[in-house]
């Protein structure tokens, strides 16, 4: 494992694979939170790295490929605090292959919101997230065109508290899928709704919290956690869970559909872990990959995958990377 740092806090949110290598997105910490984005090639090597900030703090949450680019999303102009902060507005920036911003839109929505998926379509780009107000937070879908300019957005209930888990696309509805906090604990959400953002359907699914949701050809698949297990699930076209898969205390963070199964990224008994998980729900193998830390990032690259997360030593907050050729399987 190699270990990054780039100020008091290094914190990597998502990745993305490209021909030539993977690019990161997360934050910085220093005088004030900055989005970093990174380029490690595939021979392990730091191929460039770029600060984003402003006005107060920045943080990056978000990445997508487009034909001739990419998008980052996240949060900017806010003022960061333990509990999430205040003053945010949602946050899309095109960047060419070396990291050079192209354009960049700032969104206010309820007064305080963030980028956590960005989905580009045929005809413009997906974003979802969290908005919030000044007592209770719920999600939020928009739509843009190619440079970023809003063509519509909805916003979705509003909760003592909320995480937002991520995008999907199943036929011709999206699937917003997240969790809520009321008096009686956590529960995951999926939200249906039409291309224009209007409701289709709304229901309760489990127990906890969902930190990623990726689609596949069979369904969704959810990564989080239930009664403080690691926690993995699919969903069936109709929007049922099919099968859930637990480890005891931990949580599943960062999901991977790759050719013949599932890849999750975690955290389990303070340890960062990642696990192979058959279509049909059997574990195949787990793998502890480092100490007082978590997986954020699980990509399939080039002929290996590439996996980030955070580690923490002597009070500080440090990015971790491993690329792994081969994983044995591990005792279950």
């Amino acid at each position: 494992m190699k270990v990054y740092s780039f100020g008091i806090e290094t914190v990597p949110a998502a990745g993305i694979s490209a021909e030539d290598g993977i690019l990161i997105i997360g934050s910085v910490r220093n005088e004030n939170y900055k989005i970093m984005l990174l380029k490690l090639n595939y021979e392990e090597e730091l191929e460039w790295f770029k600060l984003f900030g402003g006005k107060d703090d920045w943080e990056g949450h978000s990445i997508a490929k487009v034909n001739d680019g990419y998008l980052i999303g996240g949060a900017v102009e806010g003022i960061a605090t333990p509990n999430g902060g205040k003053s945010w507005r949602a946050y899309l920036a095109k960047i060419d292959g070396n990291g050079n911003k192209i354009w960049e839109r700032k969104y206010h929505i309820l007064g305080n919101e963030c980028v956590y998926s960005i989905l580009p379509l045929e005809d413009g780009i997906l974003l979802g997230g969290e908005a919030s107000d000044d007592s209770k937070k719920g999600f939020f879908l928009m739509k843009t065109n190619e440079n970023g300019e809003p063509l519509w957005f909805r916003t979705y209930d509003k909760w003592e508290d909320a995480v937002f888990g991520g995008i999907a696309m199943i036929n011709d509805s999206i699937m917003l899928i997240g969790s809520s906090k009321n008096r009686n604990g956590w529960e995951i959400h999926l939200i249906r709704v039409d291309k224009e953002g209007d409701i289709l359907e709304e229901k309760t699914l489990v127990n906890g919290v969902v930190f990623d949701v990726v689609s596949t050809e069979k369904g969704i698949l959810l990564a989080g956690e239930h009664n403080e297990r690691f926690y993995v699930a699919k969903l069936s076209e109709e929007n049922e869970i099919t099968w859930e898969k637990s480890f005891r205390n931990g949580a599943a963070i960062a999901l991977e559909s790759v050719k013949d199964a599932i890849l999750v990224g975690g955290e389990l008994n303070r340890k960062a872990v990642l696990v192979k998980i058959s279509e049909e729900g059997e574990i195949l193998w787990k793998k502890e990959l480092w100490e007082n830390g978590w997986v954020q990032v699980v990509k399939q690259g080039k002929d290996r995958l590439f996996v980030t997360g955070m580690v923490e030593s002597e009070g500080k907050e440090y990015m971790g990377i491993e690329f792994l050729k081969e994983v044995k399987k591990l005792k279950r």
